[in-house]
């Protein structure tokens, strides 16, 4: 029985290009094949389920929303590529 469930609902979706190592690319489309489902979706759940369990990152998230809905939130500096990843 797969731990993930085939989706039922459809959301929103954005782009996000990353890397992965070739064994993990390779056990993450081999499980999307598994159910029936795309790669995409495998690592959406992996994520949803996977940081859900994290205390820690779950409080620091609530603390970073709740200090945004009162304006109080300092900016965050979008992430910095390195430079490798620049050349690429």
């Amino acid at each position: 029985m797969p731990i993930i469930k085939p989706r039922t609902n459809r959301v929103r979706t954005v782009r996000h290009i990353c890397r992965l190592l070739e064994p993990n690319r390779d056990v993450l489309t081999q499980y999307a094949r598994f159910i029936g489902d795309t790669p995409d979706y495998v690592l959406n759940q992996l994520i949803d389920g996977t940081l859900a369990k994290d205390r820690e990152f779950v409080s620091w998230r609530a603390e970073q929303n709740s200090s945004r809905d009162t304006g109080s939130a300092s900016p965050v500096a979008p992430m910095r590529r390195n430079r490798a990843e620049q050349t690429v």
